[in-house]
């Protein structure tokens, strides 16, 4: 090591740590550390594969670059596998499998890769502030984003291989100097719109990160207070109140939600007075995050998301948070990269940290528009998703999905947003984000919104009249849209789901317009789903004998079909599924009426369906167009439900006289003695 130069700062891990979290990664994580040591072989080789779970574009395909690295080559001709060439995660992992393994050649792959970057992607202050005039993307290799996750990248390998004997002065000066260069360009690139943007955490967590550790540059006191204002106006103007990042997306609030992460532990393990409203904003962010894991531990496919296990993010925030309702959903253990930034002290708090249930089951996003309905917190539990927010703010990484419904029950993925496979101007980029590829209602054929491009829609649809309610027995939420008013003859539609606790749900979809219209209703099912459609038009949907399935019950005629779709688990990657719909024509106001209802193994029990006659007040017939209910008859018990279309109303149905606008009977057992009204939405 080069003994000249003493760190500072403390890094999230020294030469006093490297013990136990070698250690105590082969021990709990082996599969990750074989994961980590194969990558940083390959890179050693200056062959490249992108398979870490946060590998914003994942490419499992290996590129190799046996004459020399060309830091420009677009694999594919995608430029999403440049940025993630010149974003460096291997030169992190190359850091941790020395440390993993104490094999020099990683410590040397790390310095000749480093020395290669450099000499060939010189950046000087002249082209830095030539590239104001154009949004300071001074090249491809040096995208803002691209460069603040590359230089955190950096440091986690530096750390690790400035203990080897290989780093000397001279490798010490190079770095230096490359430290330099991106505090230098991420002080100067952010500009206004990167505060709305995931962009300017990205850019800025990494500029916070070498000004700290280096206060020997001249410049490293301006950069840190310049990199904790930006943290704090972005949290500020970026997420939500109920704690997710307002791109409307899964996978991009965890990149923000890491950024955030990162740089408040390297403030506080290094006595820094972080602002107050960065750690009110992490913590918020993990609770959105805890809202809507899966019963699998995987992020809903919302936006430009992957379908990423978060357990990780839960763990750390857990720990960092001393919270028992993170670790409830977390994994039984520290993950690999915890054990990594809080070492054995951070190790033993989080087995120490008693697990609590969370204090809610169901939520209701309310800034975001999310409703998340859940039975329990179980792997076994039951799960939907609804969206009713808008797009996203600066329509980047939204896609065209209002209304549409994700549903996991007993164990199993039925219904799912099929993700976003590319970022490339391709008919695929188009197909991913259309709302037709979402379960939500469709008019003629016709999307939401209009797609112009990966980046840009026209006649952007907002939600309308949302509404949630949640109690022991049930959960409510309700939305509209403006999407299809732009039509000749307009269409107002309209979205109910009830869940009744914890066996099933019942959506309304209800269309309002003077003309006559086709609507259609698909059913996107996850990977591995086999259908059945019978004469009745009931959809039978399992992943073989013995395993849950999903019936989808029609209460009102419908025309069933069935067709193909495609799933993207990740970037890069797509696999065929099975879709199903429903379609009916309408003039005036449409209904279709739909029961979705698990079953917990192959064996399929139906419920006993009847439709109710509902009178008012007077006892005088309401017709179906003003008022729907149903009775659902089960081996526990039955349930009477009424959704009325004229807004609130006194009315009769079955044995009962309530007034609302959805209500709700439930008689539990066969007896029929305790019966419970619900007055959902009055």
């Amino acid at each position: 090591m080069n003994e000249r130069l003493q760190p500072a700062r403390r890094f999230y891990w020294e030469p006093e740590d490297r013990r136990f979290i070698v250690d105590a990664s082969h021990k709990h994580w082996p599969e990750e550390v074989k994961q980590v040591v194969h990558r940083a072989d390959l890179a050693c080789q200056n062959t490249f594969i992108f398979t870490h779970r946060w590998d914003m574009e994942r490419c499992e395909e290996e590129v190799s670059f046996p004459e020399g690295i060309n830091w420009y080559y677009r694999h594919n001709e995608d430029l999403e596998w440049l940025v993630m060439l010149n974003r460096s995660r291997y030169m992190g992992e190359l850091g941790q499998a020395y440390w993993l393994t104490g094999k020099e050649k990683y410590a040397e792959g790390f310095i000749r890769l480093l020395k290669d970057w450099i000499r060939q992607n010189p950046l000087t202050e002249e082209e830095v502030l030539a590239a104001a005039d154009r949004n300071f993307n001074v090249k491809d290799t040096w995208r803002k984003l691209d460069s603040g996750i590359r230089i955190t990248h950096w440091l986690k390998g530096y750390y690790c291989v400035r203990s080897c004997a290989l780093w000397g002065a001279a490798e010490e000066e190079l770095f230096m100097e490359g430290v330099r260069r991106h505090g230098m360009y991420l002080n100067l690139a952010y500009v206004p719109h990167d505060r709305q943007s995931n962009w300017g955490f990205l850019e800025t967590n990494g500029l916070f990160q070498l000004a700290l550790m280096f206060p020997e540059l001249e410049e490293a006191e301006v950069w840190q207070n310049t990199a904790l204002q930006r943290l704090s106006n972005m949290c500020k103007l970026q997420v939500f109140q109920d704690g997710l990042q307002n791109e409307q997306c899964t996978m991009y609030h965890h990149e923000v939600l890491h950024c955030l992460f990162e740089s408040l532990w390297l403030g506080k393990l290094n006595g820094i007075e972080m602002p107050e409203v960065l750690h009110d904003t992490l913590n918020r962010m993990f609770s959105a995050s805890l809202a809507f894991v899966q019963p699998d531990g995987r992020q809903p496919m919302l936006g430009d998301s992957d379908s990423t296990d978060i357990r990780d993010v839960l763990c750390r925030g857990a720990v960092l948070f001393s919270r028992g309702d993170l670790k409830r959903m977390a994994y039984d253990r520290l993950d690999y990269e915890g054990i990594w930034f809080f070492g054995e002290r951070g190790y033993d708090r989080f087995r120490r940290l008693v697990v609590q249930e969370p204090e809610f089951t169901s939520i209701l996003l309310k800034d975001s528009g999310y409703a998340f309905m859940r039975s329990d917190w179980s792997s076994k539990g039951q799960y939907l998703v609804f969206d009713g927010g808008h797009m996203d703010v600066i329509r980047a990484h939204g896609h065209d999905d209002l209304l549409h419904v994700s549903l996991f029950a007993h164990g199993r993925e039925f219904l799912i947003d099929p993700g976003r496979y590319t970022y490339m101007e391709t008919e695929d980029r188009q197909y991913f984000m259309e709302s037709l590829q979402h379960n939500t209602l469709s008019v003629d054929g016709e999307t939401i919104s209009t797609y112009v491009s990966s980046w840009r829609w026209t006649d952007v649809a907002r939600p309308i009249d949302r509404y949630w309610s949640s109690g022991l027995d049930y959960d409510y939420v309700q939305a509209g849209h403006d999407g299809y008013w732009r039509l000749d003859q307009p269409v107002h539609v309209f979205r109910q789901v009830l869940f009744v606790k914890p066996d099933y749900w019942i959506m309304i979809d209800t269309c309002r317009s003077h003309g006559e219209h086709e609507y259609t209703i698909p059913f996107h099912f996850a990977e591995g789903i086999q259908l059945t459609i019978r004469e009745d038009g009931i959809i039978l949907a399992d992943s073989g004998e013995d395993e849950p399935g999903l019936s989808i019950i029609p209460l009102t005629p419908v025309r069933a079909e069935q067709g193909t779709s495609w799933v993207s688990r990740n970037y890069n990657e797509k696999t065929p599924a099975v879709k199903a719909s429903f379609r009916q024509k309408g003039k005036g106001f449409t209904k279709f009426v739909t029961l979705l209802y698990p079953n917990p193994n192959g064996e399929v029990k139906l419920p006993v369906v009847q439709e109710l006659e509902v009178l008012d007040s007077y006892g005088h017939q309401v017709p179906s167009d003003l008022a729907t209910a149903f009775s659902i008859q089960r081996e526990n018990g039955k349930e009477e439900f009424l959704f009325s279309h004229q807004g609130p109303r006194s009315y009769r149905f079955g044995d009962h006289h309530l007034s609302g606008d959805a209500l709700l009977v439930r008689t539990n057992g066969l007896s029929g003695h305790e019966i419970k009204s619900y007055v959902i939405k009055v």
